[in-house]
């Protein structure tokens, strides 16, 4: 038992050093909270579940208006009002309401002149 620990740490060492492009699943959110750099995060956010990541993850304001904040909520289905600025406040206590709306002022600008 202690050599296949071993081995999996010997494991994710190698895999960290590939330029992070470790594969992570919901299950390993799960079962290692706030372990995983916002680089890995983004290399794998594409299957990750946001109500997962929000819950078991530490991120950053630029993550959660990148890829969690929804704000159509009238072109979402049943569950992208969820993902709202208060949201991500409940789970992301670091993060700071300014913060969020600072960006998401940002970015609307970025888009309107563009």
């Amino acid at each position: 038992m202690y050599i296949i620990k071993e081995l999996k740490y010997f494991y994710y060492i190698i895999v960290m050093n590939k330029d992070e492009k470790m594969k992570v699943t919901n299950t390993d959110l799960l079962t290692n909270r706030n372990k995983y750099s916002i680089d890995i995060l983004e290399n794998n956010v594409n299957h990750l579940d946001e109500k997962i990541l929000l819950a078991t993850q530490t991120l950053t304001p630029e993550f959660c208006v990148k890829y969690i904040l929804d704000l159509d909520i009238e072109g979402g289905g049943e569950e992208s009002y969820i993902f709202d600025v208060c949201y991500i406040l409940t789970f992301q206590k670091h993060i700071t309401e300014k913060e969020l709306k600072d960006l998401i002022n940002l970015s609307d600008d970025f888009v309107t002149n563009k």
